[in-house]
């Protein structure tokens, strides 16, 4: 049995990268008999002590150098910033396949998706009731606010006139200024992100909506359409950060909440099937999409499903003996 060591100068739990690649995933090697420890220094005894050494997303210049000093130890670095130039070190951990292609320069690359451990209750699920008013919820970084614009933008523009609608935003980056993306309805409520209350405001809202890609056009790129290069007019052409990941989705389904999100490749895992949620691009899908959900009994029952099926697919402690039999195999 090797013994793990993870490594981070961040011990903050409210920093997605430390609670879920840290704290979380070191608890579940823990619960499955592995040995593992989190160190938030420098300790050369705890080092030599360990067989693999896992440096937080933060601490990527000590992973380089823990790789010259200690050649026999096995060193990892988890959820690599996108400027960093290719390190010395035997593997990364990535979140999606997204950021697993992106990191391909690399040998080995594992991954281990966004399962937030503190979530994982089933008797946290939000049961869906009769109500007028429709809360639509947002959670995330505050620049993924930028990809309601355009087509979410105008379903919601169009939805506000249609039915009693409260836009809910839950973001760690207030106050901010949003001004690409917005829509110009009546309700929209702005909520600091905080890990003390942020489930009890998550469980307020009756929809959960991930948008993540920026939509282009052949004209922003240059493009003509071709017959001879399968370039067309009704192509989808988007733009997604490489580090894109269903991790926003995850926390939806975990906590009983249906989702309607975008292209994003890791979202088509559950909302690949229809009775789990639904995948909405333009303007028309967002809107179908969501006036489905206004029945309670509809949403009651997509909830359920994703919530299964996420369960079946994101066992944390299946995904967690797998990157500890990725790294004996190294």
């Amino acid at each position: 049995m090797k013994k793990i060591l993870f490594i981070s100068s961040v011990t903050d739990l409210s920093v997605g990268s430390y609670r879920i690649w840290v704290h979380d995933l070191n608890q579940t090697f823990i619960e499955l008999g592995i040995e593992s420890k989190v160190l938030h220094h420098y300790s050369l005894e705890e080092i030599e002590n360990h067989d693999v050494i896992i440096c937080g997303k933060s601490d990527a210049s000590l992973a380089k150098d823990l790789k010259v000093k200690f050649p026999e130890k096995k060193v990892g670095i988890i959820n690599l910033s996108s400027d960093n130039k290719k390190l010395p070190v035997d593997f990364a951990i990535a979140g999606s396949l997204e950021e697993m292609d992106s990191l391909s320069c690399y040998k080995n690359v594992f991954l281990y998706p966004l399962i937030e451990k503190m979530y994982q209750n089933e008797e946290d699920c939000k049961v869906h009731e009769p109500k007028e008013k429709l809360i639509i919820g947002f959670h995330g970084h505050y620049p993924h606010l930028s990809k309601f614009n355009p087509h979410l933008k105008e379903a919601l523009e169009e939805l506000d006139e249609l039915c009693d609608l409260e836009l809910k935003i839950i973001t760690s980056n207030v106050p901010f200024k949003w001004e690409v993306g917005k829509p110009n309805i009546r309700n929209i409520i702005i909520k600091g992100w905080n890990i003390k209350t942020f489930k009890k405001e998550m469980l307020s809202c009756d929809i959960g909506i991930v948008p993540n890609i920026t939509p282009l056009s052949f004209t922003e790129l240059a493009l003509e359409t071709s017959i001879d290069l399968g370039l067309y007019n009704t192509d989808h052409i988007v733009r997604m950060k490489n580090k894109s990941n269903a991790g926003r989705c995850f926390v939806f389904h975990q906590l009983g909440i249906p989702v309607v999100a975008d292209f994003t490749p890791s979202n088509f895992h559950i909302l690949g099937d229809p009775r789990c949620g639904f995948i909405a691009f333009n303007k028309n899908s967002w809107i179908k999409s969501i006036l489905k959900l206004r029945d309670c009994k509809v949403r009651q029952t997509i909830a359920y499903a994703a919530k299964k099926e996420f369960d079946r697919l994101y066992d944390p402690h299946i995904w967690a003996k797998r990157l500890y039999n990725n790294i004996l195999e190294i």
